[in-house]
């Protein structure tokens, strides 16, 4: 159940040789000094501390990583009824790949990253902030093509370092939608802007629902 709960929140198979397998068993270890009954079910909550405990091991090790490791799937916005908890953990070790377009891939999340710590964000952030529900992915999609189509919002952005928030409601998404994907709003206005040509696959969605 350990290693299985430490595969899923890592999005790679964990061995008992992997680091995130001592991460998980300490994480197990807890729960089990921690455990009553009023907590419900000990299996249920040892695997959120389980998760937990590995959300917070690939976040500090997301520094040092020679591979840039988030899925780009986060872009898209999946949700994942199973478990709720696993669209917030992409920040697994990503295997060593020699493939051209897997490192143009890994070269421009780094581009865009050093791009969004100007915003006060990272790219890794995007896990938690992006939308999940496909209605709220038409109200994302709506505002960032209303800001893209307009480059005086897309200047101001880049010189403020800030979404024009009162100004995009008037394209009709509401200002409840771009207050908590303002993130991700920033985010894709980047790439999209930018030439990223890969990660902008992952935003196709956009621009199909313009034509909807």
């Amino acid at each position: 159940m350990i290693l299985k709960t430490a595969s899923r929140a890592s999005y790679r198979y964990i061995t008992k040789s992997d680091d995130e397998w001592s991460v998980a068993l300490s994480a197990f270890s807890e729960a089990i000094d921690k455990y009553d009954l009023s907590r419900g079910d000990f299996i249920p909550f040892s695997q959120m501390l389980i998760k937990r405990a590995l959300i917070d091991y690939h976040r500090r090790e997301a520094p040092f990583l020679t591979e840039i490791s988030t899925s780009p799937f986060v872009l898209e916005g999946t949700e994942d009824d199973e478990d709720e908890t696993n669209k917030s953990v992409y920040l697994a070790v990503a295997e060593q790949s020699k493939d051209a377009s897997d490192q143009t891939l890994r070269e421009e999340i780094l581009s865009v990253n050093e791009q969004l710590k100007r915003y006060g964000f990272r790219f890794f952030d995007l896990t938690e902030c992006s939308p999940q529900q496909e209605k709220t992915k038409r109200e994302c999609a709506k505002a960032i093509r209303y800001v893209l189509a307009d480059q005086a919002l897309v200047q101001e952005i880049e010189k403020t370092g800030k979404l024009p928030i009162r100004k995009i409601v008037s394209s009709g998404v509401s200002k409840k939608v771009l207050d908590r994907y303002r993130k991700y709003t920033i985010m894709a206005v980047i790439i999209l802007n930018g030439d990223y040509p890969q990660i902008a696959e992952y935003l196709k969605f956009v621009w199909k629902e313009d034509n909807s």
